[in-house]
């Protein structure tokens, strides 16, 4: 009855027409002229015979330097480095004119989400103090286009796998020192009263604890498919360590949205891999209260609870966004904490003042209004729909995997946006736009070269 209905088939219909539709649309014809200009340009100079076999117009290169130094280095090396990125594709398209974009049905929700982003910047209540975090925003989001096409090989997918997975690793080595010497380092996100067995929350090189366990969200079902598709033992050991110390490091950040998330996360991951696991999952819930400490335990039950300080500036910030959002729906009020601060505090509860939202959801349609939000969501929508639809075409096991782990991932992080601003940090923002760009080639895994 379920697969014979008309929401699931509507769900599960490739979009065959998409392309040819994308091929004769303007904004196609545009890029072609675009395209033709670069190639032309670059033939006319020998640029392409200066740049042949260059590391320069090696864009996996300076893609994948970005995605593994995103959550180590600060914001304003990375843009640095998603410059190389961008300017790598450049040389690539420029020297090679059999080059083309990959296709993919999500990509044009990708332009038109940065460019409703981009107005957005002209449209906010203070231009001038959206502009950086605006541009950054269009910038970052666009950087899915580059890593999508970075990629060329499943080599390279399982490079860029083994590195993450490391550096993954090293990221919780020092959230452990953190938590070792915990007077060395600042920062209090806890309610002390509420939470007196809780001294400290590790997070590491991301300044936060939950923008830290929002990065775990990404990258241990990476590790985990890391684990499954390996065929030599060494390796699936690798992954195994890699994944456990994260989730370690995970626990430790104390973040409740991103328990909850990691929970979705398994529960997409391995029911998808075989139903049988759905038992084993039912068993490991109620195995939880018992084997899990106190302190985690506590953080599960606070769910909710009105008393937790966190909880209540959560519903507080939410309840004043929403009734801002009343006035302001049509264009929002620009992107960036500026424009936030100078409207919510008209609108907020309690006389509480905050940065931002903490709802992704609601943050996005304060920043670009309804179209912004609406975009998101087709971005959403599509995204899922072509992981879904390689899972179930695909014959390949390896496919399969980096298919699930790719929905598994996403949907954590979905999860814990509804409780967080996810994109208040611009790294974790850059590496969601860069595991979206990785998603999108692992619907096309059986078709790379090996």
């Amino acid at each position: 009855l379920i697969n014979g209905s008309f929401l699931v088939n509507f769900f599960l219909k490739e979009d065959e027409t998409s392309r040819a539709q994308t091929e004769g649309s303007i904004f196609y014809k545009i890029y072609s002229l675009f395209r033709n200009i670069l190639s032309a340009v670059f033939s006319f100079f020998r640029l392409d015979k200066i740049f042949a076999g260059s590391i320069y117009k090696n864009t996996f290169i300076w893609a994948s330097l970005t995605a593994l130094m995103a959550p180590i280095l600060p914001t304003k090396l990375m843009i640095v480095l998603s410059l190389a990125g961008f300017g790598s594709l450049l040389l690539a398209l420029g020297c090679d004119r059999e080059k083309n974009l990959r296709f993919s049905p999500v990509n044009k929700f990708i332009y038109i989400y940065a460019a409703v982003y981009f107005i957005s910047i002209l449209t906010s209540v203070d231009m001038k103090g959206s502009l950086f975090g605006g541009m950054l925003t269009v910038f970052f989001v666009l950087f899915a286009i580059v890593m999508e096409n970075a990629i060329e090989s499943k080599i390279q997918i399982k490079v860029l796998m083994f590195l993450l997975s490391g550096v993954g690793v090293l990221v919780s080595l020092y959230g452990f020192y953190q938590f070792m010497f915990p007077g060395k380092f600042g920062g209090v996100w806890v309610d002390t009263d509420m939470f007196a067995s809780i001294n400290f929350r590790v997070y590491s090189t991301l300044e936060n604890p939950n923008v830290l366990g929002e990065y775990f969200l990404l990258v241990i079902p990476l590790a985990v498919a890391g684990f499954f598709i390996s065929k030599n033992w060494l390796l699936k050991l690798y992954y195994m360590g890699c994944t456990g110390v994260m989730m370690v490091c995970l626990v430790l950040t104390y973040s409740r949205g991103c328990y909850i998330g990691i929970l979705v996360a398994a529960a997409v991951f391995l029911v998808l891999l075989d139903r049988r696991f759905i038992i084993l999952g039912i068993l490991g819930l109620c195995a939880l209260p018992f084997i899990l400490p106190e302190t985690i335990i506590q953080r599960f039950m606070s769910i909710g609870n009105m008393n937790d300080s966190s909880t209540s500036y959560r519903v507080y910030i939410w309840l004043g966004t929403i009734s801002m959002l009343k006035d302001y729906w049509l264009s929002g009020i620009g992107p960036g904490q500026s424009a936030y601060n100078k409207v919510y505090p008209f609108y907020g509860y309690n006389g509480i003042s905050a940065p931002h939202a903490h709802n992704t959801f609601l943050q996005i349609m304060c920043d670009a209004g309804i179209m912004g939000i609406i975009t998101f969501m087709l971005i959403v929508y599509q995204y899922i729909k072509n992981l879904f639809i390689s899972y179930l075409g695909e014959k390949d096991f390896e496919a399969k995997v980096l298919s699930i782990s790719a929905m598994s991932s996403f949907m954590a992080f979905m999860v814990q946006s509804m409780f967080d601003y996810t994109f208040y940090n611009y790294r974790v923002m850059l590496l969601f736009w860069i595991f979206v760009g990785m998603g999108v080639v692992f619907t096309q895994y059986s078709s790379l070269k090996d």
